[in-house]
Parts: structure tokens; sequence; C-alpha cells
């Protein structure tokens, strides 16, 4: 039984369809009667809720726009309504691609669903950027992204069923402020607004974008501090005594498989020294095929792969060297594999981190692995080496915009520069012989 109040006679109603539908509710209007007088309908659209279908009949008489009908279904029409409806009779409605929301009437769902067909990754697509980081050109945002998005979609519940072409930046504003979510979710839900703009625009469905004017404040002492910790982290560098300790770090774990845990431990620790002499993000480093490592010229070649994208070529500092031996097996595709034979995504490392290194070794645990990137930028230009070269080395960041002629720096180049980078380390290096 419907919970709704029921709709005055001739305005249409929502009609459920029936059980083991994705959408049961169906948006159904009398378009006319036949001969005997049995009553023609026309579903304009289905939903997923009543209210959903509810809304769509209320928008529909308030902007009516032409709705195509089976010639067949039109032809048996013999008496039409007191105010008939704008209808127009084809041979086969979705033959003739005929989309049967007018664009104008979109309501923020059902422009967040188009825009989600035409530019979020699907779930396949979003387990093939994980697994081998490729990504349809057609596809702007990364899996991380569109995860955000789908986020602050699910935080904008309130706003659903208004239609979107009469939002205004204060609409959104006051959604976000009444929404009492943290910064992080209410910059991912402004970062939502301002996409369905521009898609709303890209698509004539608006004519003026107003999230672009919406404003978050975060004025509260507890979100500035918070705030003013992040940027610090961002920054925080590893110390020649750190870097020495990871060098010389043995392994601490106990108990129940103790080998296996220790190797996971191990692996962190190797990989965090590949990263400070190889300047990758993480996951770049984690999507290195082994294919791509030339141990005998001591280069790899890296970078997230995406169809449209460009490897860069990677020095290996002669320090690392035995690492990316250790992890070499030219029988696996990728440099870094669990037991199982699948690639070491990012969710493997985080989960061994944060369970087989963190708590047992205090003394470097503050860090990040991106805080390697940062550390080998920060020598580099500690050492003179030209800023181009740098960036052939660790890629884009969003300072070094506008030197991307590095795709034309050699190798020999880069090696150079590696090799002089030196963290102080002691003489004695822990490091052990390939043994896979």
């Amino acid at each position: 039984m419907s919970n709704f109040k029921r709709r005055n006679n001739g305005n249409g109603c929502a009609t459920y369809l029936g059980d083991g539908r994705r959408k049961p509710w169906g948006a159904k209007i009398t378009i006319g009667k036949d001969i005997d007088g049995k009553k023609i309908y026309y579903f304009i659209d289905v939903f997923e809720t009543e209210l959903e279908a509810l809304v769509c009949l209320e928008n529909y008489h308030k902007q009516p726009y032409p709705l195509y009908v089976k010639e067949d279904k039109y032809n048996r029409i013999v008496t039409f309504p007191q105010k008939p409806y704008p209808l127009v009779p084809v041979k086969d409605p979705n033959k003739e691609n005929i989309e049967r929301i007018k664009k104008e009437t979109y309501t923020f769902k059902q422009l967040y669903e188009k825009f989600q067909e035409a530019k979020m990754l699907t779930k396949e697509e979003m387990q093939l950027e994980k697994k081998y980081h490729i990504r349809p050109k057609d596809k702007p945002y990364s899996r991380n992204y569109c995860r955000a998005m789908i986020t602050a979609f699910h935080n904008s519940t309130e706003l659903y069923d208004r239609v979107y072409r009469d939002l205004r930046a204060s609409d959104f504003t006051n959604h976000i402020k009444e929404s009492k979510r943290g910064p992080d979710s209410q910059r991912q839900m402004l970062n939502l607004y301002i996409n369905l703009d521009k898609f709303a625009l890209e698509e004539d469905i608006i004519e003026k974008g107003y999230a672009q004017f919406v404003t978050i404040a975060t004025n509260t002492r507890k979100e500035i501090k918070k705030a003013m910790n992040k940027v610090v982290e961002k920054e925080r560098l590893f110390t020649p005594e750190e870097i020495d300790y990871l060098w010389n770090l043995k392994p601490k774990s106990e108990g129940r498989q103790k080998e296996s845990k220790q190797e996971r431990e191990m692996f962190i620790r190797d990989f965090w020294l590949m990263l400070l002499y190889a300047g990758t993000r993480a996951d770049e480093m984690l999507s290195v095929y082994t294919a791509n490592v030339f141990l005998d010229d001591n280069y790899f070649i890296g970078g997230l792969k995406t169809e449209a994208g460009i490897n860069r070529t990677i020095p290996i500092h002669p320090l690392t060297k035995p690492l990316f031996e250790k992890y070499y097996n030219p029988d696996n595709e990728f440099l870094f594999t669990q037991p199982n034979g699948n690639r070491i995504d990012y969710d493997y490392y985080l989960y061994h981190f944060k369970n087989n290194f963190r708590d047992l070794h205090p003394e470097v645990s503050n860090h990040t692995a991106h805080d390697a990137r940062h550390m080998l930028r920060n020598k580099l230009r500690q050492i003179g080496i030209d800023p181009v070269i740098i960036n052939s080395i660790i890629g884009h960041s969003n300072d070094d915009i506008g030197e991307d002629i590095y795709s034309h720096v050699s190798i020999e180049e880069k090696l150079q520069a590696i090799k002089k980078v030196n963290y102080d380390n002691p003489k004695n290096l822990y490091i052990f012989a390939s043994n896979q």
C-alpha cells in the first residue's frame, strides 16, 4: 500500500510493477481510451522507489514534453483526455533512440546516473585499474576518485529528487553545511557537484553552473589543526638515522607463521628503501612489470600505465640493485608478487605495513611510503641536480608542470644523477641476496 497521498484524477500515478525488478515503480499516465472505453496507459519511466516515480510525474506536469508512442497504441485511442498529452506516434520508440525524460527535467539523481554511465569507471574497470593500472581513454577519473564521488553521492540523498537545473549555489552550500560531514567529506561532495555541473553544461542540460561559487568553511580549531597536520605529514622527510635503521633492520616477528610474517616485514623494509632511491609513487612501484626491469642496464620502466599514458625510465641506484635482484623473477608478470602469484597491490602493502611492521618498528613508522618520494626529490635538489632531470626521474608534481621536456633526458644522465644520492648510510649494509 502506498505511503503517499493519492494524486488527483488525470495526473497519473505511481504503479508497483512487481517483485524481482531493479526498478519496480512506474510513473504511469492515461493518454486516452479505446473504442470500448478501456484506458490506455503510458509509462514515462521506471524507478527504484515510489517517491521517484511521483517526482517524475510532478516534474512532467510542470514542464510537459513530447511522448513518443508506438503507432499501434496511438491508433487505438478513440477518446483523448480533456487536456491531451503531446503524443508523437512512431514505429519503434527504442529504435528511434528517443530519450524518455527531457533533459531539462533531470533530477539530481538522474543526472548523476547519466554522468556515472558516461564518465565514471564501472566495477569491472575499477578492478582492471587496481590490478593492471589500465583505464579506458574516455574515462577521465581514477578508481579512487570515482569511489570518492560515489561516497559523495550517497551523502547527498536530500538532493536526489530536486530538478538539477533549479539548483543554485545556495542549495549546494546549505546541503553541505546541514550534512554535518567532516572537511574531507565536504570536499568530496563539492568535487562531485562541480563535476556534475561540467557534465550538465557539456550536455546542454543547464546554461550555467553554480557549484563553482560554493565555498566550504573549515574554520573550527579542530579542522584547522587537522589540516595543518596533513601539511606537515606531506613534507615529513626521513632523517639519516632513520634510513640507517632501515638498512640495518632485522625482522622481529614472532609467534605462529613466524617465517611468513618476517618475509612480509622485510618486504616493507625493502620496498621503502627502493622508493627512497627511485622516487616513484608506491602504487607505481608495485605496478612494475618484470619485463620492464633491465638489471644489466640499471634501469626500469615505471609510471602509471594507462592506454593514453607514457611510462618513464627510472634509474636503479647501485645500493638498491641487490633488492631489485631479490624480487626479480622472469617467470612472474610483476616485480612484486604475492605467494599465490597475484600482484602485490597497495591494499596488500598497507595491510602488512599496519599488521607486520608498524608496531614492531616505531623508530620509522611515523612515515608513509610517499615520504620516500619527497625525500629523494629534496635530496636531488640539495645536491644541485637540474630540475628537468629531477622531473625525468620523479615524474610530474603540481609545482613542476611545464617541465615536460624531461622525456628527452637520457638514461645515462639519470644514472649519473642518481649515483650522487647518498643518505650517509653505514658501510656495513644488511642487503639480502636474491632468493627468488
